[in-house]
């Protein structure tokens, strides 16, 4: 499994229901989280530093909708929740992230290729 670095998301799961990621083109964007640095300089020069703490999870996750399974209708169920739920996301080396996450912002199905993109962000979503 060591050699490959990219490729497909071979599976996702979001409250135990797993959803179909398009393949091919797709380039989810995994964030670990921890703290965002901003660096200013003082009026001697020193450094200061501050830091933000920053959210876990992924986006630009393109699902494959499927309308008999209602996935968007689930989807939309899960962010009016608001809730953390679980969510495991296999990667194409094998790995697998996993954390409780909350679906955030807007997100609605593209009818010309029959996807959604989601973003989903919690406190952790780590390698496990």
């Amino acid at each position: 499994m060591g050699a490959i670095r990219a490729g497909d998301i071979r599976q996702l799961t979001i409250n135990g229901r797993e959803y179909d990621v398009k393949a091919g083109d797709a380039s989810v964007e995994i964030d670990l989280g921890g703290f965002e640095n901003t660096a200013d300089l003082g009026g001697n020069g020193s450094l200061q530093v501050t830091q933000r703490r920053m959210t876990a999870g992924f986006s630009a996750c393109p699902i494959s909708i499927d309308d008999v399974r209602k996935d968007l209708e689930a989807l939309v169920a899960i962010s009016n929740a608001g809730t953390p739920v679980p969510v495991n996301i296999t990667i194409a080396s094998g790995m697998v992230y996993s954390g409780q996450l909350v679906l955030v912002g807007d997100f609605k199905k593209n009818t010309g290729d029959g996807t959604c993109a989601i973003e989903m962000r919690g406190a952790k979503f780590e390698q496990i």
